[in-house]
């Protein structure tokens, strides 16, 4: 927790908010390649994670806030997964390739039982009707047998033109914080379980499906440095997602959190039905090459995205607008120079339920330079070079203010961007 001087520091009684998290992951992955003809390659292999966390907050104070008992967030938390998969890669001529793969993976979790930091404001664990007591009381372990699948192609009828295609079966289950954290009856806990930045107050979903994604997508590239100098490179793509886990009111799924008047809200997790779709495309042209000033390049990159709920016909948490890379660079001996402008749309397509910030359009300058020599190389910079103030379409919520535990800071301000900077970095080889 972050107590400095412009942090509120003392609770009642209580000096700050002790928070302790302890995670042990454990892995092997063991893959097998076969060359079974000039024509196959088959790949086989398996996978084992095992993980561990504990999440508490030891007592603060004697009042009761944040006392007397060690509040357990999650307790003896498990997430072990189980894997095996299989590929099989063919190149069918000069000009076709495929690849396809198949994953079966078993997804294992349990956690153990809670206690709130005293019984009169979260009730006896071991009650059949406190909040604490109906979660120690359900089933908390869970057995998810996930499947992935992939299919991909790539036509290359020469060394300028190429395209890659595939489709894609991709599965999820939730994680430990989206399964198991149970208080719904206190804002300031609920707070802590906010790993979104949007500065609301969330509690886990014991009823959680696996997020279940497929995907088309498709790259189409052109290129001929030789006669034009110019490559282009487009890449679409469409996502449907069936039990997409998406913030909901916690009445919808039953419980009774916690009211709020600071304009943020406490909110649970449901699986719901989302999309996304968008595209990529990248430029890059050759202008010349002069003997006064060396190569120059231009290049670009413009991006967009959108998703959306498909049940509440809201936009999808944290995606970003359509946004642009602009450049022109400089190369001479042995320096390399770079003009760059960065420019982003406004983002109003946004997450309602969340009550996720609009944010307005803006565009940046950069400059970069390096310098290279036999032994490494010099960079340097100017970032935001006319120091322009804007907010960041995925900067969240700011709560840089105020309480430590996330109370106080008004709802409706943006994350600032970082305003001009300089940077100079150097790289040695040996």
């Amino acid at each position: 927790m972050n107590f400095s001087s412009d942090k509120q520091f003392w609770y009642g009684n209580a000096p700050g908010m002790p928070m302790e998290t302890e995670g042990h992951n454990t892995g092997a992955i063991l893959k097998v390649d076969w060359v079974v003809t000039e024509r196959d390659k088959l790949i086989f292999g398996s996978e084992l994670q095992r993980y561990r966390l504990n999440d508490w907050w030891n007592a603060s104070g004697t009042g009761m806030m944040m006392a007397t008992n060690t509040f357990t967030n999650i307790k003896d938390g498990e997430r072990h997964r189980y894997a095996l998969f299989a590929e099989w890669e063919a190149q069918w001529s000069p000009i076709w390739f495929s690849q396809f793969g198949v994953r079966g993976e078993q997804v294992k979790m349990n956690s153990g039982k809670v206690v709130g930091y005293n019984d009169m404001a979260y009730g006896d664990p071991n009650a059949a009707t406190s909040i604490p007591g109906i979660f120690n009381r359900s089933d908390r372990q869970r057995n998810d047998s996930n499947l992935d699948l992939t299919a991909v192609f790539r036509y290359t009828p020469d060394s300028n033109f190429s395209v890659d295609g595939g489709y894609a079966y991709k599965t999820r289950s939730p994680n430990l914080y989206e399964r198991y954290t149970w208080a719904n009856n206190n804002t300031m806990v609920m707070n802590m379980n906010n790993w979104f930045g949007d500065g609301n107050g969330y509690v886990g979903n014991l009823q959680l499906k696996p997020e279940i994604a497929q995907t088309v997508s498709a790259t189409i590239q052109w290129q001929n440095f030789i006669e034009s100098g110019v490559e282009v490179k487009l890449s679409p793509f469409y996502t449907r997602v069936q039990d997409y886990i998406d913030a909901v009111a916690c009445a919808s799924i039953g419980k009774v959190c916690a009211s709020r008047k600071d304009g943020f809200v406490n909110l649970s997790l449901s699986n719901q039905q989302a999309i996304l779709f968008g595209i990529d495309l990248s430029l890059e042209k050759a202008l010349g090459q002069f003997t006064s000033f060396g190569k120059i390049q231009a290049k670009g990159v413009v991006s967009y995205v959108r998703g959306e709920n498909t049940q509440t016909h809201s936009g999808l948490y944290n995606t970003m607008p359509l946004n642009a890379k602009l450049s022109l660079q400089q190369k001479i001996d042995n320096w390399t120079n770079i003009l760059e402008w960065q420019v982003v749309d406004a983002k109003s397509h946004t997450s309602s339920i969340r009550r996720e910030l609009n944010t307005a359009g803006y565009a940046l300058a950069n400059l970069r330079s390096s310098y290279e020599f036999q032994r490494g190389r010099v960079d340097f910079g100017i970032e935001n070079l006319t120091n322009r103030f804007y907010s960041l379409p995925l900067g969240g919520a700011y709560l840089g203010q105020g309480a430590t535990m996330g109370m106080g800071v008004p709802h409706g301000t943006s994350v600032p961007g970082v305003g001009r900077s300089v940077y100079i970095s150097g790289t040695l080889k040996f």
